[in-house]
């Protein structure tokens, strides 16, 4: 950056002065010019008072000397009578001179003639005598070209000489300009704007550093999910395999009575079934994990028919614990995955289930309102303490572990119903209170 000011700087400079030098030169040699030309007439009339006062005789060697301007005189056929710089009689005739022409003419004619040779110009100026003579005054100058060429020299001197004093200028203007640029806290850009132009660029710093210490903390909220879930995992399996292996081993080792045998059987099966309960559910939640990262194949579904098979797999369990379970529906369709929405379906009906009283009610709803989709449960079950609310859906969160134990929920039913409401980007909402029951639906 620094050396690109000094280049551009460097550029201007010697632009500017070649420019300005040029411009100077074209004025001043114009007014020389003019300053000239008025002299060289204002002294043909001098010497035209001076011809007709005295006559020829003022004409002489010392009148050529006093000036640097050529005099001429001819008569009025052209022939040169005098001429301050050379032998009249060796001259040629000047009645084909353009200014003479215009002297005979109209008294007085001038034209200015350039020898590129020499790269000089001459300015002729002639005037028409009361007997009929024409006098003539010369004076060569250099071209405006010439002028230039000739002062190169110095204005490369001059040049030099400024682009050294622009270079040290330069460097501390740039140094001054650069220095709170290099001196910017990154971290917080916004504290200190040194320049209103560098804003936009810094209010962009400014989010990604917001977005990166977002993500970041969104990493180590994962990083804690994680492993709380791992060690989740690890009690969890190891309950039920702890079950299995203690009455594997005693019905081994003969401990068992024969009429106790089918009863420790049944309770090897039910930590079994519930240990692959449990597999299951952390298999579909880690798919659901991968579908959140990736594109997923949805199809249309309906919603109700999905309902229906949900309340027809439940209706014998509820039937065990004396609950009547009732079910309304209407078609509605929606676009998703069909196995994770059925998952979800019939985990929430399935905790209804699990956590009402024998005798008692649950009503399964599906339909539209305001045109979106929606599945709702609602029981007169146990119910949901309100602190203990936006927790119900954290992995193996229970709100009463031992009941939960008893039921043989794993505590990954409603997790698996979180992760696919933001797969289908839907809405869930848990209305209860405690020992009343308990409204949960979903929104699609």
């Amino acid at each position: 950056m620094k050396q690109k000011i000094l280049n551009h700087t460097s550029i201007m400079i010697i632009l500017t002065v070649l420019l300005t030098f040029v411009a100077a030169s074209f004025v001043m040699y114009g007014k020389f010019d003019s300053v000239m030309k008025t002299g060289v007439r204002n002294e043909a009339e001098y010497v035209k008072v001076g011809l007709e006062e005295a006559g020829t005789i003022y004409l002489n060697e010392k009148v050529g000397q006093a000036t640097d301007t050529r005099i001429t005189l001819t008569d009025k056929d052209g022939n040169v009578l005098y001429d301050s710089e050379a032998d009249a009689s060796l001259l040629p005739n000047h009645s084909d001179r353009p200014e003479f022409i215009q002297a005979m003419e109209s008294g007085q004619g001038e034209i200015v003639r350039y020898s590129e040779t020499l790269a000089r110009q001459t300015f002729y100026y002639a005037v028409k005598l009361s007997d009929g003579r024409i006098l003539r005054l010369a004076k060569t100058t250099d071209s405006v070209f010439h002028t230039l060429m000739t002062s190169f020299t110095l204005l490369g001197l001059l040049m030099i000489l400024i682009i050294l004093v622009e270079y040290v200028l330069a460097q501390q203007q740039t140094k001054s300009l650069i220095e709170p640029i290099n001196n910017l806290n990154l971290e917080k850009p916004l504290d200190n704007v040194c320049y209103e132009e560098l804003r936009p660029l810094l209010v962009r710093v400014d989010q990604q550093n917001k977005q990166i210490a977002s993500q970041l903390e969104e990493l180590k909220k994962t990083e804690a999910v994680r492993r709380e879930f791992s060690a989740n995992v690890s009690h969890e399996l190891k309950t039920p395999l702890m079950s299995i292996s203690g009455y594997a081993e005693l019905m081994m080792n003969g401990m068992v009575r024969p009429e106790n045998i089918a009863d420790f059987s049944g309770r090897i099966y039910k930590e079994a079934n519930r240990l692959g309960n449990l597999v299951a559910d952390i298999i579909q939640l880690s798919r659901l994990d991968e579908q959140q990262d990736s594109t997923v194949s949805m199809e249309s579904v309906e919603l109700d028919e999905l309902a229906q098979d949900v309340v027809n797999n439940l209706r014998g369990h509820a039937e065990k614990k004396e609950i009547l379970l009732d079910y309304h529906g209407e078609p509605a369709t929606i676009q998703g995955v069909r196995h994770v929405l059925y998952e979800m379906l019939y985990n929430i009906a399935d905790n209804a289930v699990r956590y009402t009283n024998p005798g008692g009610h649950i009503h399964i709803y599906v339909g539209k309102r305001g045109g979106k989709p929606f599945y709702r449960v609602e029981d007169d079950g146990i119910g949901i303490p309100k602190s203990e609310q936006k927790r119900i859906f954290e992995r193996f969160y229970r709100v009463d572990k031992s009941h939960s134990r008893q039921t043989g929920g794993t505590g990954l039913g409603l997790s698996i119903v979180k992760h696919g409401a933001n797969l289908h980007h839907a809405k869930i909402t848990v209305d209860s209170d405690l020992g009343k029951g308990t409204k949960m639906e979903l929104l699609f």
